[in-house]
């Protein structure tokens, strides 16, 4: 059994789940469970097409019966981002991919049919949770690997497409590690309207911990609640957390 690490976003935060990945004699099927939803699901034909199109042999010619385990199981499963790390454990587990251990490894992505990674929401969240678990290396969609670098301590790689992260894996082109990126509004510098700043805002917690997470990553904000909750102070706070804008 092969188990590949991966997270799944509670809320505003992430939590680390292992993908684990059985393969037993006899005839062929594809099972995974550990409370997937509907897109999980439908992870089996993505990821068979995708191994396909990168050149492995498809999980349907192994003739073995496939079993995928997404742990801790009492926890709901949504969404795409579990397509890489099932491929992996699944090139993994069948000895189509030589490679030493992946416990240091996160992996986060969508696969296309053709092998190709799509962007996966929630980066910076799982990123904060892979450096707190003492993760190593982060491998998430290319075009999620900027926003994924701007947590510090962990390497970042930007995977453009499995065959890719396959020969990385297996030491043959090595993948160009995310450059960090830091952005932060100097306070001296008045660059924002307004008398707010969100250092003077007190409690709110979980309120300003949204704004930061959308302020990093660059995600839309939709306010709601009765007059008198913060709203508007929050929202006239927020641009001191933001970058300068570009002139």
């Amino acid at each position: 059994m092969i188990k590949v690490l991966s997270a799944t976003i509670l809320g505003l935060d992430a939590q680390l789940v292992e993908v684990e990945v059985d393969l037993t004699g006899g005839l062929h099927s594809f099972t995974i469970v550990g409370l997937p939803d509907k897109a999980i699901q439908e992870s089996k034909e993505r990821v068979s097409s995708a191994i396909k199109h990168s050149g492995a042999k498809s999980p349907k010619k192994l003739n073995k019966r496939i079993t995928i385990n997404l742990a801790p199981a009492n926890i709901k499963k949504e969404g795409v981002l579990y397509d890489l790390p099932i491929a992996i454990g699944l090139l993994k587990a069948s000895d189509q991919i030589a490679c030493g251990q992946l416990s240091d490894k996160l992996f986060v992505g969508e696969l296309s049919l053709d092998g190709r990674l799509r962007s996966v929401n929630g980066v910076l969240a799982i990123a904060l949770a892979a450096k707190s678990h003492g993760i190593n290396e982060l491998f998430v969609p290319h075009i999620n690997a900027k926003e994924a670098a701007l947590v510090k301590g962990i390497t970042v790689y930007g995977v453009s497409n499995l065959a890719g992260l396959v020969s990385h894996l297996e030491e043959k082109r090595r993948l160009v590690p995310e450059e960090p990126r830091y952005m932060r509004a100097p306070l001296e510098e008045k660059t924002y309207p307004g008398d707010m700043d969100m250092a003077y805002i007190k409690g709110q917690i979980h309120a300003k911990r949204a704004l930061e997470v959308a302020a990093a990553g660059a995600h839309n904000i939709l306010m709601s609640g009765p007059p008198g909750g913060g709203k508007t102070i929050l929202a006239r706070a927020l641009p001191t957390i933001l970058p300068r804008m570009d002139m």
